[in-house]
């Protein structure tokens, strides 16, 4: 079942067309319940729709027939459905490829003069996009056409053109080659990350040699993304600021395609810079600038209020948080993104509960059962491990359980000796650290002041690492440290 959920997730999202209402859904047949079923959320399972459908299990011959009869009508919708005009570029890239489809099939019945029509229809959209490689293949069978014509002027001069369209697709694909290598590294462990910055730097290199050659739109993609990749690895988030504002200069001045460029993924991407940056103010300018790109019903709207929201903590505007959180959790759509981004969202709300406790926000938030039962340690969790151990010690801390700090030093001592090992750890070891000094220091605020002042100070000095690398810090380590001292006895 969840093939045939995917499918109708993929159809609703492309096109504004109502599946219910396709041939799916003529009259009251099986097909349309059990299409109808799924979208209505009815059925979540094959145990479900096979029992309400005949009364029977997934294993019956009847229920296994059906859901091939819509599966194999769902892959057809997609070739024949009208797709949404709103994302244009991509509208107009299927377009062309199903010219091109037709274009083929008239050439295999050697209906040549049609199908050199179907590609002239082709080759002005994707020039116009910068499809290249929809353009060569539209050359491609104009030219097989052609050699069957038998116009050999027409013929030797549309082979020039492919063939200088050949070699330009050619660097094109190594351009995106390289960019997905770089990124199918990333995604890897920690270990093939460190070890791919050695070979980014070359390879970026060679990206900005096939830049200059060819300048096409994927071309440049390629060298943006992987540059804003390797800049992330690396730290340096004022490398990822200029890169995403001359990228922003570059489309408005025209020298990038503005049809194919998304400007929402270099807003979020500038935003977030901003944030590591430490640079506040400017980043939420820049956030409610672009606030209005994003649609809230979608993931990407969620996405971006999380850099809003993080820029406004660690700004201090924690009446902004509160706003921004509101937005959030008040959304209709908020039940649609992932666990992942959900638990987020959840820690997030258990942070401000901390610094706001009293945010009309919070209400009906259950902090202590949060506390208590997110998980720690856990790969789901990479990057945000840290900020659960610290939002859990002080919980206790707040509660003044001693024996509840106790075992959780414990914990914190093994966290340290057994994840924060590399110097990329050191804020978060560092202040994991000065924690541990308020129970040691038996909660006395000056002297852990006095105590702690050695940390303190190297944490101010230690910058955040890059971002392959770097425990999330929800609220900056030295707001936190100062909010902590100021809550304990003086």
């Amino acid at each position: 079942m969840q093939e045939i959920q995917q499918l109708l997730k993929v159809l609703q999202k492309i096109s504004s067309k109502n599946l219910l209402n396709s041939y799916l859904q003529k009259g009251k047949s099986l097909e349309g319940c059990y299409v109808n079923g799924i979208t209505q959320g009815e059925f979540n399972s094959d145990v479900e729709a096979a029992y309400k459908l005949y009364g029977t299990d997934q294993s019956d011959v009847r229920y296994k027939m059906l859901k091939h009869r819509v599966k194999k009508k769902l892959y057809n919708t997609l070739l024949t459905i009208d797709i949404n005009n709103t994302n244009v570029a991509f509208y107009k890239e299927t377009e062309c490829s199903r010219l091109l489809n037709i274009a083929k099939i008239l050439l295999k019945q050697t209906e040549y003069h049609l199908s050199i029509g179907i590609c002239n229809k082709v080759i002005p959209i994707a020039v116009q996009y910068e499809f290249n490689d929809i353009l060569l293949n539209a050359y491609e069978i104009e030219l097989t056409a052609l050699t069957n014509q038998g116009s050999l002027k027409s013929f030797n001069e549309k082979r020039k053109r492919y063939l200088d369209q050949l070699q330009l697709v050619g660097l094109e694909k190594e351009a995106i080659g390289l960019h997905q290598m770089s990124k199918a590294h990333l995604k890897s462990t920690v270990k093939v990350r460190k070890s791919l910055l050695n070979e980014l730097p070359s390879t970026i290199l060679r990206l900005k040699n096939i830049v200059s050659e060819i300048n096409t739109f994927d071309s440049f993609l390629s060298l943006y993304k992987t540059s804003i990749l390797y800049y992330e690895l690396i730290g340096d988030f004022v490398q990822i600021m200029n890169i995403t504002k001359d990228a922003f200069e570059r489309v408005q001045q025209g020298e990038i395609n503005p049809a194919r460029f998304d400007i929402k993924y270099n807003a979020y991407t500038l935003i977030y810079a901003h944030l590591r940056t430490k640079e506040y103010a400017k980043g939420l300018i820049y956030a409610n600038d672009f606030y209005s790109l994003f649609d809230s019903t979608t993931k990407n709207w969620f996405a971006y209020m999380e850099n809003y929201f993080l820029l406004a903590v660690h700004a201090r505007q924690y009446e902004l948080a509160t706003v921004l959180l509101h937005r959030v959790r008040t959304n209709t759509s908020f039940t649609t993104i992932s666990n992942d981004a959900t638990e987020r969202w959840q820690l997030y709300t258990a942070y401000l509960y901390f610094l706001e406790p009293k945010s009309p926000v919070l209400e009906g938030f259950n902090y202590q059962n949060f506390v208590t039962s997110v998980n720690e340690y856990s790969k789901d969790k990479q990057g945000f491990n840290v900020a659960i151990l610290i939002l859990q010690f002080m919980y206790f801390l707040k509660k003044g359980d001693t024996e509840g700090l106790l075992y959780r030093i414990e914990s914190l001592k093994k966290y340290i000796l057994t994840h924060l090992k590399d110097t990329f750890s050191l804020r978060s070891k560092l202040f994991l650290k000065l924690l541990m000094l308020t129970v040691t220091e038996d909660y006395d605020a000056a002297s852990c002041r006095i105590k702690g002042a050695k940390h303190y100070q190297k944490l101010i000095e230690t910058p955040t690492p890059g971002d392959a690398y770097a425990e999330i810090e929800i609220v900056p380590y030295e707001h936190l440290w100062e909010l902590i001292l100021e809550s304990m006895p003086k």
